[in-house]
């Protein structure tokens, strides 16, 4: 049979029930890869360089479905699987955690096989946003501060460097989000215009991602993440 042939979503679909990874060449599935990358953040505050790391760990099943594993270095474990034309987060678990937890909705990670304009909604939350005082305090897991990015594939064929080398024929997919934080009692609320930008290498994966928080004021700061593939591992 000629999977090359048939609907992405069927040949996708027929390789993982034959416990092959599936075909999603801009985002690897098959267990054995470890990415490695430089994470910098900055904002008014400071700023810090460290390392994280993803693997995959191959495919799981779970009630009757195929998911596909990935765990990070702080021992988080994501369960991924296809979705009709898009890889998507179904669930994940913490190092806290015995079993998967369901997100109340999947969310679409990428296009199993991005094209020029593209689009999704991508929930997602601050990553650097912060109160200043009287302590300092993530805006991470507050759930009053949740939004959703409108994602977009606005390039396909971008060439990037980063510390793992130059690679080519890169996707990029562009998200913005308004945001509204009460960042000043006295003042009243202010506006996050959120930019995020990802880079997607062929049979590598993601190897550049930007978050952009702006926001300066007496209490509560933003600032930007940037996180580049140092090293892969097949």
């Amino acid at each position: 049979m000629n999977l090359r042939l048939l609907p992405i979503g069927l040949a996708s679909l027929l390789l993982a029930a034959c416990g092959s990874a599936p075909d999603t060449p801009y985002f690897p599935l098959a267990s054995g890869h470890r990415w490695i990358y430089d994470l910098h953040e900055a904002n008014p505050l400071g700023e810090k360089t460290e390392t994280f790391e993803i693997t995959s760990a191959g495919p799981r099943e779970r009630g009757g479905d195929t998911y596909w594993l990935r765990r990070n270095s702080l021992g988080t474990e994501y369960w991924l699987k296809l979705d009709g034309g898009n890889i998507v987060r179904s669930a994940l678990r913490t190092t806290v955690e015995l079993e998967p937890r369901d997100d109340a909705v999947a969310r679409t990670v990428l296009p199993i096989a991005p094209k020029l304009g593209d689009s999704w909604e991508q929930p997602s939350q601050p990553f650097i946003l912060e109160r200043a005082v009287p302590f300092r305090e993530r805006f991470l897991h507050h759930e009053s501060v949740r939004f959703t990015l409108a994602m977009k594939i606005t390039a396909v064929d971008e060439e990037v460097t980063v510390p793992a080398g130059t690679f080519k024929h890169c996707i990029k997919a562009e998200g913005d989000a308004l945001i509204h934080v009460l960042a000043d009692p006295r003042l009243g609320g202010s506006e996050v215009v959120v930019k995020h930008t990802e880079w997607y290498a062929p049979d590598v994966g993601l190897i550049k991602l930007q978050r952009v928080e702006p926001l300066e004021t007496t209490q509560i700061v933003g600032g930007e993440v940037t996180m580049e593939l140092q090293a892969f591992e097949r």
